[in-house]
């Protein structure tokens, strides 16, 4: 599955793999062997052993995936965070992609560009607690809310979440800019786009954002560090149980 966007210049290829947390016993630990001490100290320290299991198969596809795309034995992978949380791969000898990994519920999605920043969110829906939008949104998003209710209400929400938490996560900003310094379109009819950021819409049109429908009761965005004019190709995959 593609989506091409068009403009000048090469075409850039984003790819994203979406794939199953709850993996069979044996693959599980196939990947948990993959992973650094930390990843798995880490896994032991979550609230249940679902959780725990969930993580450390969302990190070791993450590892078989981007060691697949560089040609590098997933358990040889070493990672380092930037000072706001955003991760990246340290590798002296082998060209490093830019990545980023998001997880919901039993799902999880990693996207992968050989030349341009990415940023991927997916979100489980559910019951949005009141008063999270006013918190976070920017005012132009919320007077769009206030307008729906219900199931509309809902997934609009979700669909504006996402989109700034992978704009967020694209940057490499993190929480360190706040949620509402910047506007999304968030209309089910309407072109998905970071509308303004910082008030500046011409800022803005450096960045490309992407609707991603991993499953039912979920939504998901991808954004890209490319202006709006270049073109893009967009291929998606689904990792399987026997991959």
């Amino acid at each position: 599955m593609t989506d091409a966007r068009g403009g000048a210049g090469p075409q850039r290829q984003i790819e994203v793999w979406f794939f199953n947390l709850d993996r069979p016993t044996a693959d599980l630990e196939a990947l948990r062997s993959t992973l650094a001490p930390d990843e798995i100290a880490r896994a032991s320290r979550l609230k249940s052993p679902k959780l725990g299991a969930r993580f450390v198969a969302a990190r070791g596809l993450l590892r078989r995936i981007l060691g697949s795309q560089i040609g590098c034995p997933p358990a040889r992978l070493v990672f380092q965070v930037s000072p706001t949380g955003k991760p990246s791969l340290r590798h002296d000898d082998l060209p490093v992609p830019h990545f980023n990994i998001s997880h919901s519920g039993n799902l999880g999605a990693v996207a992968i560009s050989r030349d341009a920043r990415v940023g991927i969110d997916i979100e489980q829906l559910r019951e949005v607690t009141e008063g999270v939008a006013e918190r976070f949104f920017s005012a132009d998003e919320i007077a769009k809310l206030d307008q729906l209710h219900g199931e509309q209400r809902q997934q609009a929400f979700f669909r504006c979440w996402t989109r700034k938490e992978a704009f967020l996560k694209a940057t490499g900003e993190g929480i360190a800019r706040g949620l509402d310094s910047f506007s999304v379109s968030l209309g089910a009819t309407e072109k998905p786009c970071i509308l303004s950021i910082d008030g500046d819409e011409t800022v803005a049109r450096d960045w490309q954002l992407f609707d991603l429908s991993p499953a039912r009761d979920y939504a998901g965005a991808l954004v890209v560090g490319l202006p709006v004019a270049a073109p893009v190709e967009l291929k998606l995959h689904q990792v399987n149980e026997s991959d």
